[in-house]
């Protein structure tokens, strides 16, 4: 299955109907913003905190090395502290960090990984302003499944 290419797109949380996306909490822009669930149904398109410009780095195994920016803030998703760490939160942060993208068993889902591949970002429930966090990465876990729509 092939990686979405690079490109500014919508991540969607592929658990919950209520379409999740990443979001800067609150449209922040300063660094240490942290990363929210927030209902796709409340995106508008000068709503550019929800968008992010996917930046293929290197091949991974499997997948690919990537960055994630975000379109308002130019903000870099980022583990809290620039550390990862089991139910650690993500924020924009500015220096750019590498995350492992790789496919689920679900085709057009993908699992965002720490790059050695250790965590990977869960949204735990589906409401919004839920924080996106970081667990130990399980590929068959529907909550770390996420899906990219070009903006």
């Amino acid at each position: 299955m092939s990686i979405p290419l690079p490109g500014t797109y919508k991540i969607a949380s592929a658990n919950f109907k209520s379409n999740q996306l990443f979001d800067l909490q609150s449209g922040g822009v300063a660094a240490g913003t942290p990363i929210i669930g927030r209902g796709n149904a409340k995106f508008k398109s000068q709503d550019t905190q929800m968008l992010w410009t996917l930046q293929v780095v290197r091949d991974g195994n499997p997948g690919k090395i990537v960055r994630f920016i975000n379109v308002q803030a130019g903000t870099f998703v980022q583990p809290t502290g620039g550390i990862p760490s089991n139910g650690g939160g993500i924020v924009g942060g500015g220096a750019p960090a590498e995350w492992l993208l790789s496919p689920t068993p679900t085709l057009g889902q993908y699992s965002i990984q720490t790059t050695e591949g250790t965590f990977a970002c869960s949204l735990s429930e589906g409401i919004d302003f839920t924080l996106v966090k970081l667990q130990a990465t399980d590929i068959n876990d529907a909550k770390q499944a996420w899906v990219f729509s070009p903006a």
